[in-house]
């Protein structure tokens, strides 16, 4: 069934569009690093249908992987929409968590109700090398959550898996670029050519957004 679901995320990614190559015109990333490849799963919250699959696969993935939440939470901002179809579907109170506290009023980092001691499943989009997950973590943690484990709907498969575990925190992958990639060349949207450059980005981003960088100059 694992292997299922993360068969249908990568299908679902590519169908709706989510997933973008463009080798000769990479996608600037906010690290200002250039990618070949580039993953929107925001563009899956419009819809409907997507979502309630995703929530299924979430639902399946919580029960028999035996996480235990009280609560579900979602990042700001991506993850929110997520959180919110997982926790009516699971039945759960949701909260969301906030990049930084708020600078006026009670100056809070997490939105909605959550007691201390409270076992938080946090739900996000994707991940790459899990900096901005942290944020999230260290949120719920010091606003009393316990924090053990996070899933995500995509895992680029840049480091996030190993970040989360120095922060005492299970990642979980509806699907991952491995799924995606092969996927991508199965439905004919993906040709061997980009394939080699995408899998050589993934081993290692800083050198190919190097030589990319280089090329780039010569160029001009």
């Amino acid at each position: 069934m694992e292997k299922l679901i993360k068969n249908v995320m990568a299908q679902l990614l590519w169908e709706t569009q989510a997933v973008k190559v463009s080798v000769n015109k990479p996608f600037k990333l906010v690290s200002g690093n250039y990618s070949p490849i580039y993953i929107n799963c925001r563009s899956l919250i419009s819809n409907p249908v997507a979502m309630d699959l995703i929530a299924a696969a979430i639902h399946w993935w919580y029960v028999n992987h035996k996480i235990e939440a009280d609560v579900i939470a979602g990042g700001e901002t991506a993850g929110i929409p997520f959180a919110a179809y997982v926790a009516q579907r699971l039945a759960k109170p949701m909260v969301y968590v906030r990049k930084q506290p708020k600078g006026h009023g009670l100056g809070s980092a997490v939105e909605g109700s959550l007691q201390k001691g409270q076992r938080v499943l946090l739900v996000e989009d994707l991940i790459t090398d899990g900096g901005s997950k942290e944020i999230f973590i260290l949120g719920l943690r010091n606003a009393g959550a316990i924090v053990k484990d996070c899933l995500v709907v995509f895992d680029r498969e840049q480091g996030g898996k190993n970040y989360l575990k120095k922060l005492d925190v299970n990642l979980h992958a509806l699907c991952t670029i491995k799924e995606l990639l092969s996927f991508g060349i199965k439905l004919g949207l993906l040709n061997k050519k980009n394939l080699l450059q995408v899998q050589k980005y993934i081993k290692d981003p800083e050198k190919w957004n190097a030589i990319r960088t280089k090329m780039s100059k010569k160029i001009k």
